[in-house]
């Protein structure tokens, strides 16, 4: 951990266009096995603080062209800060329309895409995680249609269903 600079991580965390979409990856790459490495959790938060970190990985969910790859390694970041810390949820809501942003990844979710699927598995464990602590911001930006809807649509048997 100590060979990582936060100030880089969270500068290329914020990169986001062409080419800068790789080191973007590598950056949430690196957050995530900080996050998951991490033998303590004070020095890890210390390194990587929630009130910097997770509103640009909120950030990233608001930006419309990041593609499914980007987006679910985003996803798994924000659900490790969550696992460690029911508090993180307070700076998720505090972004404006990121928890809206979650959910609508929910509706243009293409199961036979691995990478769509893996995202749509890690928006609703983010989800889940919010619900513990701020069920009324999720219901708020729509989170129970969406959450719903991507049930009713992806269910087995739904193109059974349609055929008839």
């Amino acid at each position: 951990m100590a060979d990582v600079d936060p100030d880089t991580l969270l500068e290329w965390l914020q990169m986001g266009q062409g080419d800068e979409r790789d080191m973007q990856l590598i950056a949430l790459e690196q957050l995530c096995m900080l996050l998951l490495m991490s033998d303590n959790v004070d020095r890890c938060f210390e390194t990587c603080p929630p009130r910097t970190f997770l509103p640009a990985l909120c950030k990233i969910f608001l930006d419309e062209s990041a593609p499914d790859n980007v987006l679910e390694v985003t996803a798994r970041a924000i659900t490790y800060y969550l696992d460690v810390s029911a508090e993180c949820t307070r700076r998720i809501v505090g972004v404006d329309g990121a928890i809206k942003a979650l959910c609508n990844r929910l509706v243009v979710v293409e199961l036979n895409n691995r990478t769509s699927r893996d995202l749509a598995e890690q928006c609703v464990k983010v989800l889940e995680l919010i619900c513990t602590r701020e069920s009324g911001a999720v219901f708020e930006a729509g989170g129970l249609n969406c959450v719903l809807s991507f049930i009713r649509d992806n269910s087995p048997g739904q193109s059974q269903r349609e055929g008839t």
